[in-house]
């Protein structure tokens, strides 16, 4: 049976649900994150490693740390709803159709804004911070998908992107490797005093030795994440109380087609592809005039659609696994 082009090739994880960095307590129509020393996990996940557990045992599904490690500049609104996005340079935002600023209701549009967080207001107000959108396979829990950790530390994100960078230094990959995500005490002396904090700890499950072994087995076959959701991480903890609004969201179909876009960009500059390599991709697939230069753009051009970068990403990994 041939295969449907746009439905036969998308394979996608589910994501199974969310493990937290602390607890949600609300006093009348405030809510106040409170930072924990274990991570507040779903049931199955605490049937495995306890009730309050400091390390769990994971995995990660892909090669593509973009896919998995997902760090932005996120803006979230008072209902912690994420209303703009950027990388220090560039964002893309809700604005107000006519005020042309950072939108809380549902009169709104995307748009690409400048992003720079010294003169930010919303970044000096704490709302708007670095945020990393961790994902995981749990291979001792029940179920198939990808369990979803976020923080804003800045001593976490360091932590998990310097072991990244060794596991990669060591085993060329990070697809279906054993690894351990811990959460460790560690002070710190913002305004000269000590404080204690619990941060994130990546490292590998087993001996070096061992390790390599893993690295030497070849890993399943890529899978597409679903996006992050836009929820804002458990240790983002601003000054005051959240209070409930009834912001708008994107659409499940617009966080998706930027998570491609960011993708297809990356793997267009990581492999160093020529332009014509990307005109004749495109046009003899959908009859579209494609260029590099369309890859410079912090948002999908109109002419892309979902599938479209799909099924380019997808052929770049059958192209490349064996290279």
């Amino acid at each position: 049976m041939s295969p449907i082009k746009g439905i036969s090739e998308v394979i996608r994880l589910p994501r199974l649900g969310k493990i937290r960095l602390g607890i949600k307590k609300e006093t009348g129509d405030e809510a106040y994150p409170e930072p924990t020393d274990y991570f507040v996990c779903p049931e199955e996940v605490k049937k495995v490693f306890g009730e309050k557990p400091r390390e769990l045992n994971i995995m990660f599904p892909t090669n593509d740390p973009g896919q998995w490690a997902s760090q932005y500049l996120r803006c979230y609104s008072e209902s912690r709803r994420l209303v703009c996005r950027g990388n220090g340079k560039v964002a893309v935002a809700k604005t107000g159709l006519n005020a042309g600023r950072l939108a809380a209701t549902w009169d709104i549009e995307l748009q690409e804004i400048p992003c720079h967080p010294a003169g930010c207001a919303a970044y000096q107000q704490e709302r708007c911070r670095q945020v990393m959108n961790l994902q995981f396979l749990l291979p001792d829990c029940p179920g198939f998908g990808v369990y979803q950790l976020d923080t804003s530390s800045y001593h976490s994100m360091v932590n998990i992107n310097s072991s990244l960078e060794l596991i990669y230094n060591i085993c060329r990959r990070y697809a279906m490797l054993p690894l351990s995500l811990q959460l460790i005490e560690k002070e710190d002396q913002p305004a000269g005093q000590i404080k204690s904090a619990w941060v994130l700890n990546l490292s590998p499950g087993y001996s070096l030795f061992e390790m390599q072994k893993y690295a030497q087995m070849p890993p399943e076959q890529s899978l597409v994440l679903p996006p992050p959701d836009s929820e804002a991480p458990d240790d983002l903890f601003p000054q005051g109380g959240l209070k409930r609004d009834q912001s708008g969201k994107l659409s499940a179909e617009e966080e998706e087609l930027i998570t491609l876009w960011d993708q297809a960009k990356r793997k267009v500059w990581q492999l160093e592809m020529q332009e014509y390599q990307v005109a004749h991709y495109f046009q003899k697939g959908y009859h579209l005039g494609v260029g590099l230069q369309d890859f410079n753009s912090p948002l999908p051009p109109a002419k892309f659609t979902a599938e479209m970068l799909r099924g380019f990403l997808q052929d770049i990994e059958r192209h490349t696994r064996f290279s």
